[in-house]
């Protein structure tokens, strides 16, 4: 049976500007309250637990706003008629969800703090791929530094499953360990390695994909449409 075929007239890449640019903002403000709890956990738990969640709850946001930046970067595929399905949007809507969904599982303490980088790290490696096929769409800069961010974020994603294989399956429990249990998980050397994995993961990745996706934004918000787009639908 022959495809079917939607067209979309007058594409505007400006809804996925300005929510990459909100997410940017909102992530900045995570990323704030990220470094906040990790200096006032050691001194005064409660408050750091309050950063905590401020930080659970805006990378909530933070991640759902990013998801009209994936249909822009489908948009730009078809308009540069880049011979592309539907798989890679959905695959990044649908890992993009997960992150969110993970991180808000948090709350009722049903899911460990750490389990949402496990997908957040498979979204680095949809990163990586996506600024790879982005050429001649962004400039080299952009999207280096696109894959600089996802390459973060995959070494964060794998500390996750690298901790629950060498170190302890504590993370892994649902409903989520106590945090007194959490706290004594003994310091052994597997331990102190693989945190090197999520301290350069987060400089890379999670400090500076705000950023990116500011940029991204500015981007789309200077892209012209194309006068129509057609897009196939073959229920990929």
């Amino acid at each position: 049976m022959a495809p079917k075929s939607l067209t979309i007239d007058n594409p505007s890449y400006r809804s996925g500007g300005w929510t990459a640019v909100a997410s940017g903002i909102i992530g900045i403000f995570v990323v704030v309250f990220l470094i906040a709890y990790l200096a006032f956990r050691n001194e005064n738990l409660s408050q750091g637990l309050l950063f905590q969640r401020l930080h659970d709850g805006g990378l909530v946001l933070q991640f759902l706003l990013f998801i009209p930046v994936t249909i822009s970067f489908y948009k730009l595929f078809l308009q540069r008629n880049f011979p592309i399905n539907r798989f890679p949007l959905k695959a990044g809507i649908i890992i993009i969800v997960l992150t969110a969904f993970f991180a808000l599982l948090i709350f009722p303490k049903i899911l460990s703090d750490g389990f949402y980088t496990f997908p957040q790290g498979i979204f680095g490696v949809w990163l990586i791929v996506a600024n790879r096929k982005l050429g001649g769409i962004f400039s080299r800069g952009l999207r280096w530094f696109g894959m600089v961010v996802g390459f973060g974020l995959m070494l964060v994603g794998l500390f996750f499953v690298l901790y629950a294989t060498f170190v302890s399956t504590i993370q892994l429990r649902i409903p989520a360990a106590p945090l007194e249990e959490v706290i004594n998980v003994p310091v052994t050397k597997a331990n102190l390695f693989l945190h090197y994995f999520i301290d350069i993961g987060s400089l890379l990745g999670v400090l500076t994909f705000p950023f990116w996706t500011i940029l991204i934004g500015y981007r789309l918000l200077r892209q012209k449409p194309a006068a129509n787009i057609g897009i196939a639908n073959s229920g990929a």
